[in-house]
C-alpha cells in the first residue's frame, strides 16, 4: 500500500520518552553520550544539542540539567537522522546517575530504522521554460538519501528560476512511498524508495511597469538620482535578478542605509510595479583609524567626506595618513583630494580625480636610506559588468623629488652613481585593470574568489623620464571546510619591461635593467600579507622586475571571536624574468643563506582576534633558511654584527586578513 507526502508530512516533532528519577535542578551534566547510533556521525549529532558535555578545564562552571533542554535534543535529533535519509528514527533519552552525587549521565538512544532514498523525481508544467537547467539546480536526484526538506528547498529554486523567464509560479510537491506489493528487492517496487513529483503552474508572463518612489518628500536627493540606478525598462521581461540588482545599486551610491522595492503585481495587465521606499544617510561623515604593520607599526588615518555634493549626486573624500615604524621614526605621510562622478556623462560609469600629496621615507635597502617628497594627480573611470566584474581605466601622473642617503656604499663608483641620479622625475602612466570578485564578506570571507589583471604602460606617448610596460594579476579563492573554517589560497605574479631612454633612479642595485625603473613601480615582497616573517618590501629592498607569490592559510574558529590560522608562504622579485629558473624553486631545509634568486619558503601558525574591522593577528612564522638579505640596515654583509633577522622564527603583530 503506498504511503504519501506533501512537503512537510512526517515533520512533526515527537514527544520524548525519558526517565526521570530525580528533580533536574539539583543536577549538573556529567556528561553526554548516544547509544544505538551506526550511520549518523557522532558530530552532526551534537552539533544540534542544547544539554552539552562539561567543559575539561578545570576552573568550568558546571553545566546545570535542564529537562526542557533535553526534550529539545529529542526531537533535534530525530530530525537530524531524518534529514539523511532515517525517516523511521526514533530517539529517547534516559539519565543515569554519574559518579558524584550531584552528576548526571545523559543518554541519547537512537533507533534509526532503514535508510530512504529518491527515487524518480519528476517535473511537470514547465512547457514555456527550459527544464534541463531547472533540474541542475534541484537537491532531489535519484539515488540520494531522501532528506523531507529538499522539498521546500526546490520548490523555492524552481519558483525562481520561472520568476527570471517573466512568470510569477504556483509550485507544490509530492512525495510516494513506493508500495510494498509485487518482487521484493526489486528495484521498480523498493519500498525504501521515494518517489518525488514537482507541479508548476505558471500562470501568465508578466513586464516591468513603473517605478514609484514612495517617499521623495522625506530624503534630499533627486529622484532622478535614485531612478537612474535601476537597471530595468518599463515593457521588459519581468526578472526577479533584476530587481535584486537594483537594489544593489542603489545601495551602491552610498546614499541610503535602507532600500525596499515592494512589487505590485497587475494580474489584468500582466505588469509587475514596484513601489521604492528609501532612507537616506547623513551626507556628511568623519572617521579616523588607528593600524599596524610589519613595518609600519603604528598607522593613523583620518577622512572626511560628502555624499551629494550639491545635491547632484557627486561625492567628495578628503583623506589623510601617517605612519611611523616600530622605532617612532617616520615612514610616510600622505594627503589627498578625490572628486567622484558616479554617473560620467550621463552613463553608468564611475569617474574619479584625485590629487595627492605623500612623504615617504624609505629604509627597506640596507645599502641607502630613501627620502622621497611627490605630487600628482590620478584620473580614473570605472565601469561596473554584471554584479561582480568591472573594468577600470586610470591615467596617473606623478612628480617627484628625492634624495639618497648611502649606508653601506664604499666604492667611488656607487658615489659616483648617486651623483648622476636626477633628483627631480615625473612619471606618467595609462592603466587598465580587470578585477571580479565574487566573496561573501570583503574583510573577513568564507567563499568566494578574487581575481585581478593590470596592466600599465608608463613613459614613451606619455613622456615622462621613465618608460616601461607593466603586467600583474592577482587570483584569490576561499573555501569553506569543516564547518566554519576557511581553506584560503593566492597566487600572484608579475612582470615589468623597461624600454625607451635609460635614466637611472636609485644607486645601489642588482642590475642595470632594475634601475631604469622608479623603485616605488618595481616589485618588492615582504610582510604580514605577502611573506611574512620578512619586513615590509624586504625581498628586494632595491627591487626587481619579476615577481612570484603563493599564500596558502587555514582560518580555524576557536571561541568566541578567537581563532587560530595555519600558513604557508612562498616567493620571491627576481631582477630579470630570465633569471627564474627550475633550480630556484627547489624546497631547502638547510642553515645556509638563500641564494638571491631561490623561491622563500614560510610556514607558521597564529591566533587571530576576529574584529568588526578585521583580526588582529599574532603570527609566529618560520623559514626553511635564514637570508642574508634581512640584515639590518647600514650593516655591511658578513658581518658579525649582522642582525638578529638571521634567525629563522620570526613573530609578528599585523590587523586585517593577509588576503
Amino acid at each position: 500500500m503506498a504511503v504519501t507526502a506533501v512537503i512537510g508530512v512526517g515533520l512533526a516533532p515527537v514527544p520524548a520518552r525519558a526517565q526521570f528519577d530525580f528533580p533536574a535542578q539539583l543536577k549538573t551534566i556529567e556528561r553526554v553520550r548516544f547509544e544505538g547510533r551506526h550511520h549518523v556521525s557522532k558530530k552532526e549529532l551534537s552539533a544540534v544539542l542544547k544539554t552539552r558535555n562539561p567543559s575539561i578545564w578545570p576552573w568550568h562552571h558546571p553545566v546545570l540539567m535542564r529537562l526542557d533542554f533535553v526534550r529539545a535534543d529529542t526531537s533535534a535529533l530525530e530530525q537530524v537522522c531524518w534529514q539523511r535519509g532515517y525517516l523511521d528514527a526514533v530517539v529517547n533519552s534516559r539519565l543515569d546517575p554519574g559518579t558524584r552525587p550531584e552528576g548526571v549521565v545523559v543518554t541519547y538512544v537512537i533507533h534509526e530504522g532503514p535508510r530512504y532514498h529518491v527515487g524518480s523525481v519528476k517535473v511537470s508544467g514547465l512547457d514555456l521554460i527550459p527544464e534541463a537547467p531547472i533540474r541542475r539546480h534541484l537537491f532531489a536526484r535519484s539515488g540520494k538519501p531522501y532528506n523531507p526538506f529538499y522539498l521546500y528547498a526546490d520548490t523555492a529554486s524552481i519558483a525562481a528560476a520561472c520568476r527570471e523567464h517573466g512568470f510569477l509560479p504556483g509550485v507544490s510537491a509530492l512525495a510516494e512511498r513506493r508500495g510494498a506489493q509485487g518482487q521484493a528487492g526489486s528495484a521498480e517496487h523498493d519500498t525504501t524508495l521515494y518517489d518525488i513529483e514537482y507541479f508548476v503552474e505558471l500562470g501568465r508572463k508578466y513586464k516591468f511597469g513603473e517605478v514609484n518612489l514612495s517617499s521623495p518628500g522625506q530624503t534630499h536627493v533627486k529622484p532622478r538620482l535614485v531612478l537612474r540606478e535601476i537597471v530595468f525598462k518599463p515593457g521588459e521581461t519581468y526578472k526577479a535578478s533584476e530587481v535584486q540588482e537594483s537594489i544593489e545599486q542603489i545601495y551602491g551610491t552610498s546614499l541610503f542605509n535602507l532600500v525596499q522595492m515592494t512589487p505590485l503585481p497587475d494580474s489584468t495587465n500582466g505588469v509587475v510595479e514596484f513601489d521604492l521606499h528609501i532612507r537616506e544617510r547623513r551626507p556628511r561623515w568623519l572617521a579616523a583609524g588607528v593600524g599596524s604593520g610589519t613595518a609600519e607599526r603604528f598607522r593613523f588615518t583620518g577622512e572626511w567626506g560628502h555624499r551629494n555634493l550639491n545635491a547632484r549626486g557627486l561625492q567628495a573624500v578628503v583623506s589623510s595618513k601617517l605612519a611611523l615604524d616600530g622605532n617612532a621614526r617616520f615612514l610616510l605621510a600622505r594627503g589627498e583630494a578625490t572628486l567622484y562622478d558616479p554617473w560620467l556623462l550621463r552613463q553608468r560609469r564611475r569617474g574619479s580625480a584625485t590629487f595627492f600629496i605623500e612623504g615617504v621615507h624609505d629604509r627597506a635597502n640596507p645599502d641607502f636610506f630613501l627620502r622621497q617628497d611627490s605630487r600628482g594627480v590620478n584620473f580614473q573611470i570605472r565601469r561596473d559588468y554584471h554584479r561582480f566584474t568591472r573594468l577600470v581605466v586610470t591615467q596617473a601622473n606623478s612628480y617627484v623629488h628625492q634624495r639618497f642617503d648611502l649606508l653601506a656604499a664604499d666604492s667611488a663608483r656607487t658615489e659616483a652613481l648617486r651623483d648622476s641620479i636626477p633628483p627631480h622625475y615625473s612619471t606618467h602612466r595609462l592603466q587598465l585593470a580587470v578585477e571580479r570578485d565574487d566573496r561573501d564578506d570583503l574583510i573577513n570571507p568564507f567563499r568566494g574568489t578574487y581575481t585581478n589583471f593590470t596592466g600599465d604602460i608608463a613613459g614613451g606617448p606619455l613622456q615622462g623620464s621613465s618608460s616601461f610596460t607593466r603586467v600583474s594579476a592577482t587570483t584569490s579563492w576561499y573555501v569553506t571546510v569543516h564547518g566554519n573554517s576557511v581553506l584560503a589560497f593566492r597566487v600572484r605574479a608579475g612582470s615589468i619591461d623597461p624600454f625607451g631612454k635609460a635614466n637611472v633612479f636609485t644607486p645601489v642595485t642588482i642590475d642595470s635593467r632594475v634601475q631604469r625603473v622608479p623603485i616605488e613601480d618595481r616589485f618588492r615582497l615582504g610582510g604580514v600579507n605577502s611573506i611574512r616573517g620578512y619586513t615590509e618590501n624586504a625581498l628586494p629592498g632595491s627591487g626587481g622586475l619579476a615577481m612570484l607569490l603563493a599564500n596558502v592559510e587555514l582560518r580555524v574558529p576557536l571561541v568566541g571571536p578567537f581563532g587560530a590560522e595555519f600558513f604557508g608562504d612562498a616567493g620571491n622579485v627576481w631582477a630579470r624574468p630570465s633569471f627564474m629558473n627550475v633550480g630556484s624553486f627547489k624546497l631547502r631545509l638547510s642553515d645556509d643563506y638563500y641564494d638571491l634568486n631561490a623561491v622563500r619558503y614560510v610556514a607558521g601558525m597564529g591566533l587571530r582576534l576576529n574584529l568588526p574591522f578585521g583580526p588582529l593577528r599574532f603570527d609566529v612564522s618560520w623559514s626553511s633558511q635564514p637570508d642574508r638579505g634581512s640584515r639590518e640596515p647600514g650593516v655591511p654583509p658578513d658581518s658579525k654584527h649582522q642582525d638578529l633577522r638571521d634567525r629563522r622564527i620570526h613573530p609578528q603583530i599585523a590587523i586585517g586578513t593577509t588576503f
